[in-house]
């Protein structure tokens, strides 16, 4: 098993609890926080990534797949505890979206004890990431965008609100566009700060505590 270096304790208390479960210290490895290429390639050491339940990987979920492995979920009933199973859904794989935890488990024990399923589920899931729509951006874009449009268009019909699941493309009048110049552009981070109403301080402490990445050249 591989985890992340944290602070305040976090290592030995999880290998404290492991040993708790007859888990040997060494089984257990911790690596140290790495640039987004380095971690996303070093993903593709591990066989299986076991999703925490309660709050699931989001963006980490995002780099395992991407780097190629396996992830096993439980679907929950909060949002945090869902992100995992409709990345995987979205990329697939919904055999790897487990209901319970006797069937995470199963899911878990069944790809680690058979090693020509385990290597089917890694092709597939490889495979998908040129094929699914998961990684496929600009589509992702365009839906969003469509369902900005069609909420946009519901409320000057004045409609009640609902779940938008009609994606269909409905180009709005010029008198009706909710914006007619691009918006969104990139700000430097003195600026953000300065947009959320944040002082410079909690910049600098954020610079503090992650200085392995570089900030030259903002």
């Amino acid at each position: 098993s591989r985890g992340i270096n944290a602070e305040y304790g976090g290592e030995p208390n999880v290998q404290a609890k492991a040993a708790e479960f007859g888990v040997p210290q060494g089984r257990i490895i911790f690596s140290n926080v790495a640039p987004k290429e380095e971690h996303v390639r070093r993903g593709r050491v591990a066989d299986v990534c076991l999703d925490t339940p309660l709050c699931n990987g989001h963006t980490t979920g995002m780099d395992m797949l991407w780097s190629g492995t396996p992830m096993i979920t439980m679907v929950g009933d909060s949002l945090a505890s869902r992100v995992a199973a409709s990345q995987l859904t979205t990329l697939g794989c919904p055999e790897l979206v487990a209901t319970n935890f006797k069937q995470y488990e199963d899911i878990a024990v069944t790809l680690g004890n058979n090693p020509q399923e385990l290597k089917a589920m890694k092709q597939k899931v490889r495979l998908a990431r040129a094929t699914s729509p998961l990684f496929n951006i600009k589509e992702f874009c365009t839906h969003l965008e469509r369902v900005y449009e069609r909420v946009w268009s519901n409320y000057q019909e004045n409609k009640t609100g609902d779940h938008v699941t009609d994606l269909t493309l409905r180009t709005l009048p010029s008198d009706r566009m909710l914006c007619t110049e691009p918006f969104l552009r990139p700000v430097s981070p003195d600026e953000y700060y300065q947009l959320i109403g944040q002082s410079n301080n909690s910049q600098q402490q954020y610079r503090a505590n992650y200085p392995a990445y570089s900030w030259k050249g903002e």
